[in-house]
C-alpha cells in the first residue's frame, strides 16, 4: 500500500508495465478503493439535507488531500461496496493487461473474503471469467484463479451481502418511485394535525386538507421544475440557497438563509418536545431524560459530522413510516363517535361569530404537514442523473403530496372521530399521546418507532445543518485563531441552546408541540413552501439553462403565480394583525411579512424576472455521457449558428444543442447568438466527472456585441460567467486552453 512519503503512480504508469505486476496491482487496488470510498461518500452526501456548499467543499478537499498523501480512505470501502460500484471504477482497469488483472484479483483475495457468485460485477470489470486472465493467474501464482473465491462466508458477511443487494434493488427502482418515496412529507405536521383542527371539526378539516394539498402540489411542482432547469442543482453544485442566489439574487438568498436558520432552531425545539413526549408515554421515563438522551445522540453524530445515511436507507425509512402511519389510525376506528365526526366550528358558518383562536394552529400546522420542499431541493440531483428529462422527478413530487393528503384525511377522520375536540384541543404533546390514553399502550410503542425514525432522524439532520451554518462563519482552521475543540464547541452552541430551552419548557410544562409547530409554520413555511417556489419558477422559466420534459402550463399562468404569492404573504399578515393573540407573536410575524415585501421589491427591481441566454459547453465523462453544447433563451431552446473548430477541421451547424465529437481536439467554439430581447448572458464551460460532479473547464470566452468586446477567464470564475447583454446579435468565442480530462 502506498505510504504518505511515496509518490502515487499515475494511471498511465500503473498500466504501462514499468512496475512489477504485484506492485502495480497494489497501487491500482488503492486507486479503486479510493474512488469507491469517494462514491460512497457522495451517496451519503445526497441525503445530507442541510449540508452547506462550504462544508461540501471542505469534505472534497480533505478527500483529495488524503488521496494525494497516499492515505487509506476512511472509512475504508467494504467488498460489498467495491462490488456495487464496479461499473463506476471499471474504467481504471479498462486498458490493463491480463497479468495486471490477475495480480489485482490476487490482491483483492488477500484483503477481502468473497464467494464467486457474490462478485459478478467485479468479475466482469476485471474479466476474471476470461481465459487469458485465468491463464495469467496460473502462470503468476501456480494455482487456478478459482482459488481466490471462498467456499462460503461468515453469517455476518452473508447479512451484509443481502443488505447490499437490497440497497441496490431499492436504488434501482424506477426514478418515479424513488422520487415519490424520497419526497414524502410525512412526520411532524401529521402528529399535530388532529390537535390543530380539533375546534374546526373533522369534516371541514378534510375539505381544508384537500385545498392545502392542491396548493402545495402546485408549489412542489414549481420548485421541482425550477431545480430541473438549473445546472447548479442539476449537477450537484449547490442546494436551495445556491438556487435562490442563481435566479433571485443575493438579497433573496440572504433572506432564505436567515429564515432556514431560524426555522431549524425553532423546529429542533419542537421535535425534541415531540420525541421526548412520545417516548415518555411509551416508557414512563420522564421527558427531561429523553431530551438529554436525544441531545447526547445528536452530539455523537455532530462529532462525526455525518449521519452516514444513504438513498437506500432513506427509502427503507420512508416505507416503514408510511406503513406505521396507515396502521396507527386503525386503533382509533372502534372508538369513533358520530358526535365527534359531526362537530364543526367555522367562523361565520351557521351563525358562528369570528373567533380567531379557532384558526391559530390550522394554517401553520397544515403547511408543516405538506412541507416537502427542502426534500425536493436536495434530492433532485439523485433522480435527474437517472432521468435527465426530470419528468419522473416532477410527477413523483406531486404524487407524494397526493398520498400525504389521503393519509392526512384518514388521520383526521379517525383521531378526531375517536377523541373529543376538548381533549385534543387541550393536548400539549402529539396526537399519539392523546390516542394512546384512550386505546392503550400499543399506540405509544408504535408511535415511538415512528417518532424515532421521523422526528429523531430529522433532529440529527437539522443539528448538522446548524453545525455547518455556524462553521461557515468561523475563521478557517488554517488561520490558527481557534483550535479544533473551540471550533466544535462554538459550532454546537445552537444545538446546546436548543437542549437547554427544551429542558426548561419541559420542566415548566410550558411547551406545546402543536402550538410551537403552528407558530413556526406561519413565520417560515409561507416563504419556503409558497413564496420562494413561485418566484423561482417564474425566474427559471426566463433564465433556466435546461428545459425539463414536463412543463405544466398552469405554473406559467400569471394569475396563478400572483394569487399564490399573495395567498402566502397574506397569511403572514393575517396572523400578525388578526389571528395571533400574543403581542410577541404578532410583532414577529408582521416584521417577517414586511421583510418579505421589501426583499421581493428589491429582487424585482434588480430584474430577477428578466430573460437570460445560457450557452453551455459540457464535457461529460460519466457513464454513457456525451460532450455537447446547449443554448437556451428565455428558458426555451434557442437556435444559433455554431462553428466548432477542431484540429482536424471545422464543423458548422445551426441548432440549439449538439454533440461535440472530440472535445480534446476542439480549439474553439464560436456561437452567433440572434437578438432575443434577453438582458443577461451566461456562459458555462464545465466537465462532468465520472462521479457525476461538475468542475470548470480551463477555458476563456470573448464576447463581441456590436463594437464592444470583453474577455473572461472561465476557470477562475468556476467555469461560468453572467454578464449584461445589450440589444442585438452577439458572437461568443470559447477557447479551451487545455482539454485533458486527467
Amino acid at each position: 500500500m502506498p505510504t504518505a512519503e511515496a509518490e502515487l503512480p499515475t494511471r498511465e504508469e500503473l498500466l504501462s508495465g514499468a512496475l512489477p505486476p504485484g506492485k502495480r496491482a497494489s497501487a491500482l487496488l488503492f486507486a479503486i478503493e479510493s474512488q469507491t470510498a469517494h462514491l460512497v461518500a457522495q451517496s451519503q452526501r445526497a441525503t445530507a439535507l442541510y449540508l452547506t456548499k462550504k462544508a461540501l467543499e471542505e469534505r472534497e478537499r480533505a478527500f483529495l488531500e488524503a488521496l494525494s498523501a497516499g492515505r487509506e480512505p476512511y472509512p475504508p470501502p467494504t467488498i460489498q461496496q467495491l462490488e456495487r460500484y464496479a461499473p463506476r471504477w471499471q474504467p481504471l482497469v479498462a486498458e490493463a493487461g491480463a497479468s495486471l488483472r490477475a495480480a489485482l484479483a490476487n490482491a483483492l483475495a488477500h484483503k477481502y473474503v468473497f464467494t464467486q457468485k457474490d462478485v459478478s460485477g467485479i468479475r466482469a470489470a476485471l474479466g476474471l471469467d476470461e481465459g487469458a486472465v485465468q491463464q495469467a493467474y496460473q502462470r503468476l501464482y501456480r494455482e487456478p484463479l478459482s482459488s481466490i473465491y471462498a467456499p462460503q462466508v461468515a453469517p455476518g458477511d452473508r447479512i451484509r451481502w443481502a443488505l447490499s443487494a437490497l440497497a441496490a434493488r431499492l436504488e434501482g427502482l424506477p426514478p418515479f418511485w424513488v422520487a415519490f418515496a424520497l419526497t414524502l412529507p410525512v412526520g411532524p405536521g401529521l402528529l399535530a394535525l388532529p390537535i390543530a383542527v380539533a375546534d374546526v371539526g373533522p369534516l371541514p378539516a378534510v375539505v381544508l386538507l384537500i385545498i392545502f394539498g392542491l396548493i402545495n402540489a402546485l408549489t412542489a411542482a414549481a420548485l421541482a421544475e425550477s431545480v430541473a432547469r438549473c445546472g447548479v442543482t442539476r449537477f450537484g453544485l449547490g442546494y436551495l440557497g445556491q438556487l435562490v442566489s442563481e435566479y433571485l439574487g443575493g438579497a433573496a438568498s440572504l433572506l432564505l438563509t436567515s429564515i432556514v436558520a431560524v426555522n431549524n432552531f425553532l423546529v429542533l425545539i419542537v421535535f425534541y418536545i415531540g420525541v421526548a413526549g412520545t417516548l415518555e408515554g411509551a416508557t414512563r421515563l420522564p421527558a427531561e431524560l429523553w431530551i438529554a438522551g436525544l441531545f447526547a445522540v445528536g452530539l455523537y453524530f455532530l462529532s462525526r459530522r455525518s449521519l452516514s445515511s444513504t438513498v437506500a436507507s432513506s427509502l427503507v425509512i420512508a416505507l416503514i413510516n408510511v406503513t406505521l402511519l396507515i396502521i396507527l389510525p386503525l386503533f382509533a376506528i372502534p372508538y369513533i363517535e358520530p358526535a365527534n365526526l359531526a362537530h364543526a366550528k367555522l367562523p361565520f358558518a351557521g351563525g358562528q361569530p369570528f373567533d380567531p383562536s379557532v384558526l391559530q394552529l390550522v394554517f401553520g400546522v397544515m403547511l408543516s404537514n405538506y412541507f416537502s420542499h427542502m426534500l425536493i431541493a436536495n434530492y433532485a440531483r439523485v433522480i435527474i442523473r437517472r432521468d435527465a428529462s426530470a419528468r419522473s422527478w416532477i410527477w413523483g413530487s406531486i404524487a407524494s403530496i397526493g398520498l400525504t393528503t389521503l393519509i392526512s384525511c384518514l388521520w383526521v377522520l379517525t383521531f378526531n372521530g375517536a377523541i373529543s375536540p376538548e381533549t385534543l384541543a387541550s393536548s400539549t404533546g402529539t396526537a399519539l399521546t392523546a390516542l394512546a390514553a384512550q386505546t392503550g399502550p400499543a399506540v405509544n410503542w408504535l408511535g415511538a418507532i415512528f417518532v424515532i425514525l421521523s422526528l429523531g432522524m430529522a433532529c440529527i439532520h437539522i443539528s448538522l445543518g446548524l453545525l455547518f451554518l455556524i462553521e461557515e462563519r468561523l475563521p478557517a482552521p488554517s488561520e490558527g485563531r481557534l483550535g479544533a475543540r473551540a471550533r466544535f464547541l462554538l459550532s454546537v452552541s445552537p444545538v446546546a441552546a436548543v437542549f437547554l430551552v427544551t429542558e426548561w419548557l419541559s420542566i415548566t410544562d410550558s411547551g406545546s408541540f402543536a402550538g410551537l409547530l403552528g407558530f413556526v409554520g406561519v413565520i417560515s413555511l409561507p416563504l419556503l413552501a409558497g413564496i420562494f417556489p413561485v418566484l423561482l419558477v417564474a425566474a427559471s422559466r426566463r433564465k433556466g439553462g435546461f428545459v425539463p420534459g414536463l412543463v405544466l402550463r398552469v405554473l406559467g399562468n400569471r394569475a396563478v403565480l400572483v394569487g399564490t404569492y399573495l395567498l402566502f404573504l397574506g397569511s403572514i399578515f393575517m396572523h400578525g394583525l388578526v389571528i395571533w393573540d400574543s403581542p410577541v407573536r404578532r410583532a414577529a410575524t408582521v416584521v417577517v411579512g414586511c421583510i418579505v415585501l421589501g426583499v421581493t421589491g428589491l429582487t424585482l427591481q434588480r430584474r430577477a424576472l428578466g430573460t437570460r441566454i445560457v450557452v453551455e459547453l459540457r464535457e461529460d465523462l460519466s457513464l454513457d455521457g456525451k460532450s455537447m453544447f446547449n443554448i437556451t433563451a428565455g428558458g426555451q431552446p434557442a437556435k444559433a449558428k455554431v462553428w466548432l473548430n477542431y484540429e482536424s477541421g471545422d464543423q458548422h451547424s445551426e441548432a440549439a444543442s449538439g454533440e461535440v465529437e472530440d472535445l480534446h481536439g476542439l480549439r474553439q467554439a464560436t456561437f452567433h447568438l440572434p437578438a432575443t430581447g434577453a438582458r443577461e448572458l451566461k456562459v458555462w464551460a464545465h466537465r462532468i466527472t465520472p462521479e457525476g460532479s461538475s468542475t470548470s473547464l480551463p477555458a476563456c470566452v470573448e464576447v463581441h456585441c456590436g463594437n464592444d468586446r470583453k474577455e473572461y477567464d472561465l476557470q477562475s470564475s468556476g467555469g461560468q460567467v453572467v454578464l449584461p447583454l445589450p440589444d442585438g446579435e452577439c458572437r461568443l468565442e470559447v477557447r479551451l486552453r487545455e482539454t485533458s480530462s486527467t
